[in-house]
């Protein structure tokens, strides 16, 4: 779930920023470079669990033994991690570097919090530091004004799930490029069975006694993904306006509240009751969608991940969570902690998938770095094609918070219907932009 930071950090950690600037300090110069027999300690935060973080552990003892600049020390806690880094970098304690969710990363650089690398990534040739090489949409939440403050380690598309045994036992084929909605909701419809076994639809169903549905969403997926796959947006280019109310945008709202009443998906409470991920793995659910990071294809048996259907009108796009890391701005280490940034970012781009460079999206090096997901790789790679981003500003945790609150809690737990809220939620998601 998302993490949100109360509004009075927030205004906190603007006030200090804004101080900080008037201070006149210059936290952009590079720092004087340290003495060959003295490595630098280069503090880096992280959201880490306790197993992620034992092999984060292990890929910085590599890159400290080789680097005679630097040495990487870990500092991984994932409790509150967003509210507890604000704290960090509002005092003189902050790391050097550290983990930055997108959202995070567009708020911060416009803020002043991270550190500007773009002439230091210019002088560079070391190949995490070839901004030609990223998917162009990985970088957006890490530029402002033209400026790069940070680097993504990884961009994960949001794929299809499928239940390969489950789509046999049904007779149906297993999507390819030529689903759009109407082929998958025709899917769903034939894999959603009662008790007797009649599939929704057919003649005597009871959706009072169903033992396997056809899919699943809980307000995952995001409804971003269907109004970009039909044509909409929900936040303009110019960032001025939310065209919720377009055409386009309240079909995909349809669309999306007629999955969520069913009967092709559960019940919010029997999610609740039984676990969002952990019904697919049940094999009650056919159908589920997750990032290209997760597990699924590699812990379920005969399970696959295939590309999300297109829009009706066969407009692909689905949604790209990107994470990576920055250097703060006030570290007293900039030379080392940019050197560390390169050689941890590419580090990371060989461990976890998807790395958003274009020159790591090759079938044959992922299925070596990846043999768990080799049967899932060809689909993921088609995928960051057309991966999105949401449309991150500065102000974007505020408007987040109106979308969810007033719009899509509603739809998705009180069976709201969108065409009525709508015409409510867009003038106050108007203002966020503001």
């Amino acid at each position: 779930m998302k993490k949100r930071v109360s509004l009075i950090t927030t205004v906190v950690f603007l006030l200090f920023l804004v101080l900080s600037a008037c201070s006149g300090d210059d936290a952009s110069q590079p720092s004087a470079s340290p003495t060959t027999a003295e490595k630098v300690k280069i503090r880096l935060s992280t959201w880490a669990g306790a197993d992620e973080a034992k092999e984060l552990q292990a890929i910085l003892d590599k890159l400290n033994a080789k680097s005679t600049r630097y040495e990487i020390v870990q500092d991984s806690n994932p409790a509150e991690y967003d509210t507890r880094l604000i704290t960090q970098l509002s005092g003189d304690s902050g790391p050097d570097l550290f983990w930055i969710s997108a959202q995070r990363a567009a708020q911060f650089s416009a803020e002043g919090a991270l550190l500007d690398i773009t002439d230091r990534l210019k002088g560079s040739s070391h190949p995490a530091g070839k901004t030609d090489d990223y998917y162009e949409s990985s970088l957006q939440p890490f530029t402002h004004n033209g400026k790069i403050y940070g680097l993504p380690w990884l961009q994960q598309p949001v794929m299809m799930y499928v239940n390969k045994s489950l789509f046999d036992k049904a007779g149906i084929k297993y999507p390819d490029e030529t689903w759009t909605w109407d082929q998958f909701l025709d899917a769903a419809t034939k894999l959603t069975k009662d008790s007797s076994g009649k599939h929704a639809g057919e003649p005597g169903f009871d959706r009072n006694n169903i033992v396997q549905w056809g899919f699943t969403v809980n307000g995952w997926p995001p409804v971003q993904m269907f109004i970009w796959q039909n044509g909409g947006e929900v936040i303009s280019e110019d960032l001025k306006s939310s065209p919720i109310d377009s055409p386009e945008a309240i079909r995909a709202f349809k669309f999306y509240a007629d999955l969520i009443k069913g009967p092709v998906t559960p019940s919010q409470q029997i999610i609740r009751d039984r676990g969002f991920d952990q019904m697919f793995r049940n094999g009650q659910v056919a159908m589920f969608m997750g990032g290209a990071a997760d597990n699924l294809d590699s812990t379920v048996e005969n399970v696959q991940a295939y590309m999300v259907p297109a829009g009706p009108s066969g407009v692909r796009a689905t949604f790209g969570d990107i994470l990576g890391m920055g250097i703060n701005a006030k570290t007293k280490h900039a030379d080392a902690a940019f050197e560390a940034l390169l050689d941890l970012t590419d580090a990371i781009h060989h461990w976890k998938i998807m790395p958003p460079r274009k020159s790591l999206a090759d079938l044959k090096t992922l299925q070596e770095l990846h043999p768990k997901k080799a049967h899932s790789l060809e689909a993921i790679i088609a995928s960051m094609q057309y991966a999105r981003p949401y449309r991150y500003f500065q102000n974007y945790p505020n408007w987040d918070n109106v979308f969810w609150t007033q719009l899509m809690d509603p739809i998705v737990n009180a069976g709201a219907d969108p065409e009525q809220l709508i015409p409510k939620v867009k003038p106050l998601l108007e203002n966020a932009l503001k």
